[in-house]
């Protein structure tokens, strides 16, 4: 068994400053529960998905 290849990761994560009133804002969508996110993460990736997917570059 190769425990190497067993140890790297399948992602790689970036870190993303974002300015505080935009954080303040993803954390009212967060808080009011209507839309499913759990935190900061989990908004911003699927944003960037529906993005992305607008854009063309994702199916």
């Amino acid at each position: 068994m190769n425990f190497h290849r067993m140890s790297k990761r399948k992602y790689k994560y970036h870190t993303v400053n974002l300015p505080e009133s935009l954080a303040k804002k993803i954390e009212e969508v967060i808080e009011s529960g209507k839309h499913g996110y759990t935190s900061i993460p989990d908004f911003v990736k699927a944003s960037v998905r529906r993005y992305l997917r607008e854009l063309g570059y994702l199916i």
